[in-house]
């Protein structure tokens, strides 16, 4: 099992590498672990999808 800071780093270079879509991006890794019945890999790209999700709420409605 990979480990919460993995799953955070992982997240953080989604966000370096696509930005805003890397929620989007991570959805599409979902997708194509699901087709190739890595079960597995779908769930660590859950996580990070999960991670991302979180990020982009707070990020919504900070204060700055």
């Amino acid at each position: 099992m990979i480990s919460d800071l993995d799953i955070l780093r992982a997240a953080h270079l989604m966000i370096h590498e696509f930005g805003e879509d890397a929620e989007l991006e991570a959805a599409n890794c979902i997708d194509r672990m699901r087709r190739g019945g890595d079960w597995n890999a779908l769930l660590t790209w859950a996580r990070i999808q999960r991670t991302l999700a979180r990020w982009g709420l707070k990020a919504k409605y900070s204060v700055l």
